[in-house]
């Protein structure tokens, strides 16, 4: 809640007091400056966030220092009271003068209800309200999604150009009874010579002449051979007078 400042004449001072209770008793804080003494605390109350309420009672009406407020302040921040005048002095105003003339105190009274909405208009002036925790959640969630689509959509649109891949196959079949085909890499010719198939004749190669070959040389016949030592026990055979013969006749 914003402060308020009070302004008045020296016979608005009861009322200047009525005022004062209500509003402290909901939690704002108010200051009262009243009589020529007033104008020590104009200079500080130009640029103050606070709203001024100023009250035009009979005596107000002729007072210089009443105009001097009335002039100084901004019409955003000004409220007008008027108690027992009928008239009061030509300013530029943003909002019409509240009657208390017959005001008692009541807080359901309309003037008091009028008074209460002209202070939430000035406080929305002075310090505009925050915007809800919901509010703020469900901005921060379109603006997470509007990043989110903007990176998916350049990804979507980038990727085939920027990425290289291998050239595109497709098999080429010359007779789809023969069996042939297979991936085929289509590349453009650099002209039309390269699609010429030029055939490059050699030289025919000489004939190899078999020459005849020498008969192979007789080898002569080859005679019985061991392939291991003879063990003990045959060279003991050996002299078995019956045992050589049988061995002979092998």
């Amino acid at each position: 809640m914003i402060d308020v400042r009070i302004v008045c004449a020296h016979d608005a001072l009861p009322l200047a007091e009525a005022i004062t209770r209500l509003l402290e008793a909901e939690g704002r804080r108010v200051r009262t400056a009243f009589g020529r003494q007033s104008l020590d605390e104009l200079d500080d109350a130009r640029g103050a966030c606070e709203a001024v309420l100023m009250i035009w009672s009979p005596n107000a009406r002729s007072q210089t220092y009443m105009h001097a407020w009335a002039q100084a302040i901004d019409p955003a921040r000004l409220i007008e009271v008027a108690h027992g005048a009928s008239d009061w002095p030509a300013i530029k105003r943003k909002a019409p003068v509240i009657d208390f003339a017959k005001w008692r105190g009541q807080r359901g009274a309309r003037c008091w209800r009028a008074l209460g909405e002209r202070l939430v208009g000035i406080t929305n002036i002075l310090v505009p309200p925050k915007p809800p925790l919901h509010a703020i959640a469900a901005a921060g969630a379109a603006g997470l999604a509007v990043v989110s689509g903007a990176v998916a959509l350049r990804l979507h649109t980038t990727a085939p150009n920027d990425i290289a891949g291998p050239p595109m196959q497709e098999a080429a079949v010359a007779d789809e009874l023969s069996g042939v085909g297979g991936p085929l890499e289509a590349i453009e010719p650099a002209s039309m010579e390269d699609g010429v198939l030029r055939i490059r004749r050699h030289e025919p190669l000489p004939l190899i002449e078999a020459t005849p070959t020498e008969p192979l040389a007789e080898l002569p016949e080859a005679g019985r051979f061991e392939l291991r030592d003879p063990t003990l026990l045959e060279r003991l055979n050996d002299y078995n007078p019956l045992r050589r013969g049988a061995r002979s006749e092998e």
